[in-house]
């Protein structure tokens, strides 16, 4: 009975993708596209920032310090906010989460002074705090969050890359299994420990550019059988925790959630922010990388 949202990369092949119903039962599915990667040399690429809160508006940070209302926007200014350039930025990366809604609806994250598109990138029950991986173009330097509920709900946003003219190319990897601490793979060591941080050693997966030139990581996080509710952070091996979250769930929910994720020292690091333990896998869409 749920509807789950989540941002998907995939590698295009005779002009296609394929969605696999992997249930015992039916499903509806809806698909909103917001870009596309191609060989040709036009397009943006990627910088790799933070990961950097730049909106809670529980705190007043990047918007009033209030509820956003029912059907009401939020318009983020993301341009010179936290390693973004003032200008040239075409579009940012940025995990978004709806916090404590009243009603059950969706968020929608569009460019600023766009025409409000027919397109959801978070859905929601009353009480539940869901996050999701946005790609979103920026005009005018912001992006606008629209809350698609009769409710209020509090809305956070926390960066991790932006698009322009100059920064790192794109390159598909799988989708292929990195890690999973239920089995043991990619070095894990078991189900990750309350505080505690498990780590992947990304110049170690399939598909990896020269090493060296990896910028950031692309992957599919899911968070099961955790033993209290909580979120979980990923993060550069070599980086003091970050204040952000990139998954939040309940005790034993399975939740997953796309991250876009700077490399520094070729690791990356999955912190367990709940008072107990929770097992993580993590699936290897593809890298960002520089050619020098």
């Amino acid at each position: 009975g749920q509807t789950i949202p989540n941002l998907v990369i995939v590698p295009v092949t005779n002009g296609k993708v394929d969605l696999y119903n992997g249930s015992s039962g039916t499903v509806d599915l809806l698909a909103d596209i917001t870009g596309y990667y191609s060989a040709n040399g036009k397009g943006s690429v990627l910088t790799a920032v933070g990961p950097s809160r730049i909106l809670d508006t529980r705190s007043g940070l990047g918007a009033a310090k209030a509820r956003v209302g029912a059907r009401k926007t939020v318009k983020l200014t993301v341009a010179g906010v936290a390693g973004v350039p003032s200008s040239g930025v075409t579009a940012v990366a940025m995990n978004v989460t709806e916090v404590s809604p009243t009603k059950p609806g969706f968020i929608t994250a569009y460019p600023d002074g766009g025409k409000l598109p027919t397109v959801s990138n978070l859905n929601f029950s009353a009480g539940q705090t869901i996050p999701n991986l946005v790609i979103v173009p920026v005009t005018n330097g912001k992006v606008d969050l629209y809350n698609g509920s009769s409710g209020t709900v509090d809305l956070l946003a926390d960066i991790t890359g932006y698009y322009s003219a100059n920064g790192s190319f794109f390159q598909t990897a799988g989708p292929v299994r990195a890690m999973d601490t239920r089995s043991g793979l990619g070095g894990a060591g078991g189900a990750v420990a309350s505080h505690g941080a498990a780590g992947l050693d990304v110049m170690d997966l399939p598909g990896t550019p020269l090493p060296g030139t990896v910028t950031a990581v692309v992957l599919n996080v899911t968070v099961t059988g955790s033993t209290k509710p909580g979120f979980l952070t990923v993060f550069p091996d070599s980086q003091t925790l970050p204040t952000v979250s990139n998954l939040n769930f309940g005790a034993g929910q399975t939740v997953s959630n796309l991250v876009v994720v700077p490399v520094i020292d070729g690791r990356i690091d999955f912190y367990d922010g709940t008072s107990g333990t929770v097992q993580v896998i993590a699936d290897l869409d593809g890298y960002y990388y520089t050619t020098t």
